[in-house]
């Protein structure tokens, strides 16, 4: 980041939601002291920082997305009603084997920058486009260059997609042993590095407990997506693991949309964790509905990801959003394959929603000794949202306004790691972001040589397009 962090910072009058129950929710001051919190209370005074105006905003942790491919940001917007077949088909196998490293760092860049326009402040990057080491390293660099706080999660190649996944015999790429030797090899820096394997479900129990053992012989948690459709209710991946004696604390679980209560309960038991990609599963057929309720009830404490922009929106506030929308669905009888007897289950409102948007995304991730909560010594990761927009006003209840209606225009300040990357609702990145995208996008489908989705008039230059 080209932006230096201000040395000393003091928010004034912000009505704070420190997601620290030892802090709690009241108005008051923020003191930020390089980049970490200092202190919170009321009438704060530091003659030496520099005062920012919170008056009539929120003060909150940044949001941290816990699953997100990145590597898909240039591909924004394709289309919200595909399948997970079609998505799969058209995306993953039909485009992923034809972006080159710059296009991945293009891509990462783009999803970065979306996400902290929207307050998102950390990303877990679920990467599954290390077509070679030097991808690898164009979303690693991309991550440093953006000012996001990233947890990369190194996973599988999207050359020769079909052979990676449902049933793959191939181990995971050894590459990943490099990144966590040279690259990725402080765990208490911005930037860190994570295993994203595809457990049981995706590959062989034998794949399976190789990839985790290799995670384990790098130190590093470790992510897989479960409980897709009926193949999930099929494979029972996350029985399979805690027979095996394989699951631990070190596990985020993607999706889990069709695995069983029993499975979650197991998950509870063994400390791991969950993510809930609730607008891609709202949207998405094929992949199941959001399990944020049998979540809750098997013990877990769920977190919240965007998953991919080629379908939905790439910030949180949608997200939060589309759980709630399908919990009250529920409740009102409509409810999918595994919801029966929600009447029983237990419930969330806006304050829970936004604990899965900050601390609870924060343990997903492994870092909420780092982040996730206004809490004084940890990174200064903070957000505000303008109350006084028409949209928000009166905001009688602070975390019911910014649920269910706030969006990425009323984040006016953004600060990670102690850094300013966005002010008086700019963003404060000089990069000619939406003219590399649409150049990046344009040659990845040329060299697929497919059509892109939607209906363009041919004579007529693809929206965002170089030049318009």
């Amino acid at each position: 980041m080209s932006n230096p962090s201000m040395e000393r910072v003091l928010i004034k009058g912000a009505y704070i939601l420190s997601q620290d129950p030892e802090v709690g929710e009241f108005i008051g001051d923020v003191l930020v002291v390089g980049d970490r919190i200092s202190n919170v209370s009321r009438d704060l005074v530091d003659p030496d920082a520099t005062v920012i105006n919170g008056s009539g905003h929120a003060l909150l942790p940044g949001f941290i997305d816990t699953h997100r491919h990145a590597w898909q940001g240039a591909l924004r917007g394709l289309d919200p009603s595909w399948t997970y077949a079609q998505y799969r088909n058209h995306v993953q196998i039909g485009l992923g084997p034809h972006l080159d490293p710059e296009d991945v760092r293009i891509g990462n860049l783009a999803a970065d920058l979306m996400a902290l326009e929207a307050g998102v402040t950390t990303v877990r990057d679920e990467s599954h486009i290390m077509n070679s080491p030097a991808h690898a390293d164009a979303a690693i660099a991309a991550h440093w260059e953006s000012g996001i706080r990233s947890v990369f999660a190194y996973g599988w190649p999207s050359t020769e997609a079909e052979s990676w996944q449902f049933g793959s015999v191939r181990p995971h790429p050894a590459d990943i042993r490099r990144i966590r030797e040279t690259v990725l090899s402080d765990d208490t820096a911005r930037v860190t590095l994570a295993a994203m394997i595809r457990g049981p479900e995706l590959s062989t129990m034998e794949i399976a407990t190789q990839d985790i053992r290799l995670a384990r012989d790098l130190d590093l948690q470790m992510s897989m997506h479960v409980g897709l459709g009926e193949w999930g209710i099929q494979q029972a991946a996350i029985r399979r693991l805690n027979e095996s004696g394989l699951l631990q604390s070190d596990m985020l679980f993607i999706h889990a949309c069709t695995s069983t209560d029993e499975e979650l309960r197991m998950l509870a038991h063994h400390g791991a964790q969950v993510s809930v990609a609730s607008s891609i599963e709202a949207f998405m057929p094929g992949l199941g509905q959001p399990a944020t309720n049998r979540m809750l009830a098997a013990g877990l404490q769920p977190s919240l990801s965007l998953d991919v922009e080629t379908s939905a929106a790439g910030d949180l506030f949608g997200a939060m959003r589309a759980a709630l929308v399908y919990q009250q669905l529920t409740r009102a009888g409509a409810g999918g394959l595994m919801e029966r007897g929600l009447s029983s289950l237990p419930t969330f409102d806006s304050r829970d929603l936004l604990a899965f948007a900050t601390i609870n995304g924060a343990r997903a991730c492994g870092i909420d000794h780092k982040t996730g909560s206004i809490t004084p010594g940890k990174a200064a990761d903070l957000i505000m949202i303008r109350l006084t927009d028409t949209n928000l006003q009166p905001a009688t209840d602070v975390a019911a306004t910014i649920v269910t209606a706030a969006h990425s225009g009323n984040v006016t300040y953004v600060m990670v790691d102690g850094n300013v990357v966005k002010s008086g609702g700019v963003l404060l990145q000089g990069h000619a972001i939406s003219e590399l995208a649409s150049e990046s996008r344009d040659r990845i489908y040329r060299r697929a040589g497919l059509s892109k989705p939607g209906r363009h008039d041919p004579a007529v230059p693809f929206f965002l397009k170089s030049g318009n």
